[in-house]
């Protein structure tokens, strides 16, 4: 239809024109890293690839671990590349995926850009971790004759509401796309809603509950006595709520410690200037060398590390899961409840619609405020059954839902299998 070739040229102008327009902001922010501007233009140099796995940011990358490495296992000569955006997926990506035959950053979804990757990679099957949806590669690649994979999709209600005000032009999108393994049947609704074929939509759970962490601590967290709150991925607002909080209690209960971990690198020097106005007594992570005695430590830590988040939740007595106080969609929950933890988050847990899940099972609180979540820490560290309970409920949901990684790993098997008849032929 001419109308959504127009819509496909209007995407790709916009798309461009914001590549110029953050231009200046990426060289500024991202200036330091030469490799990050050369592979966002298409720049780099590129060589073949059988499966290239796209995973935005740390959330995704982490969720697709497990998944790659069973892949790899299983199909062990098979070239994968996985790229995201974000220079700590990237990171973590590199510490957590060495198995990689190239990791990258993901081209800008323009003609400029993508065309000149596609057409260099050559992937035979592409995979997008959660619901990243490219127009301008999506095409790019259907007619490279790659097999495309929403793999642990999921469409939040915010996105599926812009998602239909433009339904025709995404029915044109998602028309490209040969399977979607979605997480939820509200996933799956959604994203047929949107103008997805019925048929290539299935519930494939959630690649997130097939979680495997180390089992050993990391040394310097070891001297580390209890009653200890971590704070995970917590935002700009929040950590004046969990200080307050943290300090409340600790008047009835003077033992108590901190471990306060932002969500964002940048910020750290910023999460510092909170501590410092409020008279907190803390020490950054980095700063501590090499495996310290417990009664060396502050009482707060400031977590300014990458990658560390799901070990030290081993340690905790409680966790909050940052992004929930003040509506920025919340964080996984799925790394404390690993470890058979007691959850406590905010109202805003829309990014994860499971947690309501963790709440029906008792595995999860709701606090609200400063004087509330001190109320629930006081009450959790006092009341240890109630802990241990809700911490069991809680590994008994990631029990319960895992599996994803096994179907979705037999999927993209399979996709390779039909991409190489339709290549050479079947005898």
């Amino acid at each position: 239809m001419p109308s959504l070739r127009r819509m496909f040229l209007l995407y790709n102008f916009l798309s461009t024109l914001s590549f110029i327009i953050f231009l200046p902001i990426m060289l500024l922010k991202k200036g330091k890293s030469w490799r990050y501007l050369k592979e966002r233009v298409g720049l780099s140099n590129y060589e073949n690839a059988n499966i290239w796995v796209h995973a935005v940011s740390v959330g995704e990358v982490l969720a697709a671990i497990p998944f790659l490495k069973s892949l790899k296992k299983e199909i062990p000569e098979t070239k994968i590349l996985l790229s995201t955006i974000t220079h700590t997926g990237q990171g973590i990506a590199i510490e957590k995926f060495p198995e990689a035959d190239r990791i990258m950053y993901m081209p800008w979804d323009a003609s400029f850009a993508v065309n000149r990757v596609v057409k260099e990679i050559k992937p035979k099957v592409f995979i997008t971790i959660e619901t990243e949806l490219w127009p301008i590669l999506f095409k790019a690649l259907r007619q490279n004759g790659t097999k495309i994979i929403v793999l642990n999709g999921r469409i939040s209600k915010n996105s599926f509401k812009g998602y239909m005000y433009i339904r025709s032009f995404m029915k044109s999108v998602l028309s490209y796309v040969d399977a979607f393994c979605m997480r939820t049947d509200l996933d799956a609704q959604r994203i047929i809603s949107m103008g997805a074929d019925r048929e290539k939509v299935r519930v494939s759970g959630n690649l997130k509950f097939d979680i495997t962490l180390p089992k050993d601590t990391l040394p310097w967290i070891e001297n580390i006595s209890e009653p200890l709150i971590v704070a995970g991925s917590t935002h700009k607002g929040e950590e004046e709520i969990i200080i307050d909080a943290f300090e409340n209690v600790k008047k009835n209960i003077p033992a108590l410690k901190l471990i306060l971990a932002p969500r964002h690198p940048e910020r750290f020097s910023e999460v510092e200037e909170v501590l410092k106005k409020k008279a907190i007594n803390f020490i950054r992570r980095s700063e501590i060398h090499p495996v310290p005695q417990h009664s060396s430590l502050p009482d707060v830590i400031l977590l300014d590390t990458i990658g560390e988040l799901p070990q030290i939740f081993s340690k905790a007595t409680i966790a909050f899961i940052g992004g929930s106080l003040l509506p920025f969609g919340g964080h996984n929950i799925l790394e404390p409840a690993y470890w058979s933890k007691p959850i406590i988050f905010g109202p805003h847990m829309d990014n994860f619609p499971f947690a309501s899940d963790f709440l029906k099972e008792g595995a999860a609180l709701i606090v609200s405020n400063s004087k509330n979540m001190a109320e629930v820490i006081e009450n959790l560290i006092t009341d240890r059954s109630l802990a241990n309970s809700m911490g069991e409920k809680a590994r008994a949901i990631i029990d319960k839902n895992i599996g994803a990684t096994e179907k979705a790993t037999a999927l993209v098997r399979s996709l390779i299998r039909q991409a190489q008849d339709e290549t050479f032929g079947t005898s």
